[in-house]
Formats: structure tokens, sequence, C-alpha cells
């Protein structure tokens, strides 16, 4: 079910990214026309409904965080409502702009909006380097970690063994295996591992094994580097993690304060 479910997610992302596109191409080159004035009509009601749209995707972390709230749906369904809406939002508010900066107080609220879609875009692509796809699960540690008894197989090797190749292969999974990836460790310190790693790999190509073995130690050496890049991933994502929600905040009373302005003066 997977298999086909994989290539079809991933055939409608590219749809509506396109579709997307195009449509932001086209208000691009009609943005002269001014067919959509941001004070009346059409462009005024995209200004409020994009606005709203923004507001909405704030019911996911709340989802996410009150499990009560499991009557208004899936922390899942949420999730894909929270992607939708930091698209079709911002597309709306541009539009609403009409792809022009307007007072101070507007130029404001648009490059807020503008900071957190971008900031959205790089956390949905965190996101999915440390999940199964964007609406799979978590990453395990455990499914990149297969410990075959190499060090065993290496030693039995007749002849030409290079007993150093196994200790830092050993020093390399000692250092890397007893923990779970994450925060718990630094950006340098994976990145250090992945460097020996990279070493460790060339080595492995000059050496005297066998061609088994040697395909069993870059089979090793690959999961070993699978593990630095997810905890690197997930460093990056809990970083920005940090960095969204104040960034979110700052755009919702911008876009308040803008509001205000606009009806009251």
């Amino acid at each position: 079910m997977n298999a086909i479910l994989a290539p079809l997610m991933k055939m409608t992302s590219i749809t509506w990214y396109s579709g997307i596109a195009l449509i932001m191409a086209a208000g691009w080159a009609e943005r002269d026309r001014q067919y959509l004035v941001a004070e009346s009509g059409l462009g005024y009601w995209f200004g409020i409904l994009g606005g709203s749209l923004m507001l909405l995707m704030l019911l996911y972390p709340l989802r996410k965080r009150f499990q009560r709230w499991s009557m208004i749906g899936s922390v899942k369904a949420w999730f894909r409502i929270h992607m939708i809406l930091g698209v079709a939002g911002p597309l709306m508010i541009i539009f609403h702009s009409g792809f022009k900066l307007g007072s101070f107080n507007s130029s404001v609220a648009l490059f807020c909006m503008l900071l957190v879609a971008g900031s959205g875009l790089i956390g949905r692509y965190l996101y999915q380097r440390i999940h199964h796809g964007l609406y799979g699960s978590k990453v395990r540690f455990e499914e990149l970690y297969h410990d075959d008894e190499l060090t065993s197989l290496l030693l039995s090797e007749a002849g030409g063994i290079d007993f150093e190749l196994v200790d830092e292969l050993e020093d390399i999974k000692e250092k890397l295996t007893p923990r779970h990836t994450g925060i718990n460790r630094s950006i340098g310190f994976y990145r250090k591992m992945r460097s020996r790693i990279d070493r460790l790999s060339r080595r492995v190509r000059r050496s005297n094994l066998g061609e088994a073995e040697k395909k069993a130690a870059r089979r090793r050496l690959h999961d070993l580097r699978q593990i630095c890049v997810l905890g690197i991933n997930e460093i990056l994502f809990s970083f920005w993690h940090l960095l969204h929600l104040p960034l979110f905040v700052v755009m919702v009373l911008s876009g308040l304060i803008h509001v205000a302005v606009v009806h009251l003066y």
C-alpha cells in the first residue's frame, strides 16, 4: 500500500505546487492591470479570507498540545490542513496586496507573512528529512542500524586484514550507537563523525578485503552515515521550531495592527 501511496502523494504535491506557481506567475504578469484592489471588492475579501486562513493555522499546534480536542479531528489531519493553509493563506494575501508594497504597516505585515511562509517551507523540508515522507511516522534510530556482527566477519577474513580499519570502525560505532540521535548531541559532533566515516569508506575501497567483506563494510558505514544525517536534521528541526513560532506570533500581531489601522484610519 505504501508503495502505491508514496508516488501518488509525490505527484499530488508536485501538481499542487505547480498550480500555485502558475497562479503566482499569472498574477505577477497582470499586476499592472489592477484587477484587484486591496481597499474594496474581491481584493479586500482576499485579504480578509487570507488572514483568517493564517489564523486557522494556530489550530494545528493547539490540537497537538491538547489531546482533549480529539473531537475536531486527528493531529495528522490537522497537520495536512496546516500545510494547505500555509500556502493558500499567503497566496490570497499576495493577491490582496496586488503584488505591490503599500503603506508602512501593510509592508511590514506582508514581509512578516513572507518570512513565515519561507520558514514554513524550510520546516517542511527538514520535517521530511526526519520522517517517512511528509505524512509518515518519524524515522527511528533502530531502522538505520543493524548489528550484523560485521567485526567478526572482517576478523575472520584470511590474510591482509587491516586491524586499524577494524578498530576505527568499532570506535565510530561505539560513539554513535549507544545513545539516540537528536538534540542530546551537537551538529559539530555529527559532522566530525561523518568526516571520519567518509575517510574510512575510502580506506575500505583501497583495502585488501574480499568483495563480500567490502560490501558489508560499506553497508555498515552507510548506515552509520545515515545516523549522522538524521542527527543533524533533528537538531536543525529543533532550532527551526524554536524560531518559527515567534515569527508566526510577530506575523499575527503585525497583521492585526494592519487591519486595525486600515479600518480605524
